[in-house]
């Protein structure tokens, strides 16, 4: 039995920054020229009853943010985007889609369910999802204590301590053996949210290493992920691969370098694209994003990933809601996961980049 066409395309997106949705705006005419109107709302809309939806409903779910700055950041208990953080998200999330499913009656087709959303939210559960279906993933610490990270510095490998629910690189620190350095403020045992910020992002600071009262924060809090560091240099910078599957198909790949010593790609440390990069022509890197998405329940998504010297592609992130500075070019792609093109139209921009998963 054939899928009925989709008639609207439902945007829930609140505060946001016109970079991210004005690209997905711009495919209002392609997509009416499709049979499909566009309607945007925010959660609040949604929470209190979207009437009048005809359906089949298509649904792209954007960052909530009213929600989280109202709600959860500074305001749940523990430190940022620990595991607090990451329950009351799906909640959220978990209970939006109920809500609005009591107004589509014909259903809802969804760009990522809310359950697939709330699942890569969790850092934590993520990597468990991902190494149960064999995608690799840095290897953790096990069972970290202050005495275990030790123990494993002292044999001269790195660790990354992440926050579950930790984004735009926040909740992050990087202990290697001669240098401690975290995105928290540290202050009297505890970890909180830092002054010191670029923007939206947190730019790091130096712990004494050897201090294992820090350690012992780290390891008290419920809902941090601790990762031996993986992947190799280009030049000397630090380089990771930015990858964006879409219905199947690789879309885009891109490598970003930041000075030596670094502990993120991010723009708060000179983080920046590179074109043409060697590691962005990784072997395995598409591939690998292709089955983290199958395993992730994801039809669209953006990982975050390292490359070793084997070729061998570790996923180090994820990203399910539509990143900021999505490309207009990408979301007709990205779109067509929902809102396929006529069978006697070609698709726009042609075909994706990469090989389709088997």
């Amino acid at each position: 039995m054939s899928t009925p066409p989709l008639a609207t395309l439902l945007a829930v997106a609140d505060a946001w920054p016109r970079s991210q949705l004005d690209p997905f705006l711009a495919h209002r005419n392609w997509l009416a020229e499709q049979g499909v109107s566009v309607r945007l709302h925010s959660y609040a809309e949604v929470r209190k009853g979207l009437p009048g939806l005809r359906g089949p409903v298509g649904v792209v779910l954007f960052f909530p943010h009213q929600f989280w700055d109202a709600r959860i950041e500074d305001r749940v208990p523990g430190a940022y985007g620990t595991r607090a953080y990451a329950e009351a998200l799906t909640s959220y999330l978990v209970g939006s889609d109920r809500l609005l499913r009591r107004g589509a009656p014909q259903g809802l087709r969804y760009l990522n369910p809310p359950e697939a959303v709330a699942r890569t939210r969790d850092k934590a559960l993520t990597r468990a999802v991902l190494a149960k279906a064999g995608i690799p993933v840095p290897p953790g610490v096990e069972s970290p204590t202050p005495r275990r990270l030790l123990d494993v510095l002292a044999s001269g490998r790195s660790v990354y301590v992440k926050a579950v629910c930790g984004s735009m690189g926040k909740g992050i620190t990087h202990l290697s053996p001669t240098r401690w350095r975290t995105n928290y403020a540290y202050e009297e045992g505890e970890l909180k949210s830092p002054g010191n910020t670029t923007g939206e992002q947190w730019t790091f600071r130096d712990v004494a290493p050897g201090d294992e009262r820090f350690l012992a924060a780290l390891c008290a809090e419920t809902g941090f992920v601790f990762e031996q560091e993986v992947g190799m240099t280009v030049g000397g910078a630090k380089t990771e691969l930015r990858v964006t599957v879409a219905s199947g198909c690789v879309i885009d790949i891109e490598e970003r370098r930041a000075p030596a010593g670094s502990v993120t790609t991010r723009s708060v440390e000179q983080g920046r694209p590179v074109a043409d990069g060697p590691m962005a022509r990784s072997a395995t890197a598409g591939q690998t994003a292709l089955y983290a998405a199958r395993a992730l329940g994801l039809r669209y998504a953006v990982f975050d990933m390292v490359v070793d010297d084997l070729d061998r592609s570790y996923v180090l992130d994820a990203q399910a809601f539509p990143a900021t500075g999505t490309k207009e070019e990408f979301w007709r792609k990205i779109l067509s996961v929902l809102v396929p093109p006529p069978l006697s139209r070609p698709a726009a921009g042609g075909q994706p980049t990469g090989s389709r998963a088997e």
